[in-house]
């Protein structure tokens, strides 16, 4: 159990860094544009959760990968509160955002997995 708990806190911490990275250097090429780093990073995530789970990893290191990593370099929270602070200027790009999202985190979810099931030199 200590080593699964270290392996989520280790993996998030890394995952948090990275996101953390990618948010920054995007506001600094796009400042206008915050919610860009949230997609991106959501998008991200979300392919590599999806090629992740189809690694045959222990337990401890799908909690470093999947629990720990993605869940630490995406963000729903953020996400929502974007969502909110966009419905405040525009229903119409609140919704828009939303729905983009999820079908972006859907359908990066569904290339990973589709790339990790491939036979190794396919």
């Amino acid at each position: 159990m200590g080593a699964f708990l270290l392996a989520v806190g280790v993996g998030g911490a890394l995952g948090t860094g990275a996101r953390v990275a990618l948010s920054l250097a995007a506001l600094h090429l796009l400042p206008e544009y915050g919610v860009l780093a949230t997609l991106g990073a959501n998008v991200l995530g979300a392919a590599l959760i999806g090629f992740l789970a189809t690694r045959a990893f222990g337990p401890v290191a799908r909690a470093l990968m999947m629990t720990g990593f993605c869940g630490g370099f995406t963000t729903f929270s953020l996400f929502s509160v974007e969502v909110l602070m966009l419905l405040e200027r525009s229903v119409l790009a609140a919704l828009g955002y939303g729905a983009v999202s999820v079908v972006l985190w859907i359908g990066a979810a569904a290339l990973g997995y589709r790339l990790g099931s491939r036979p190794s030199g396919a």
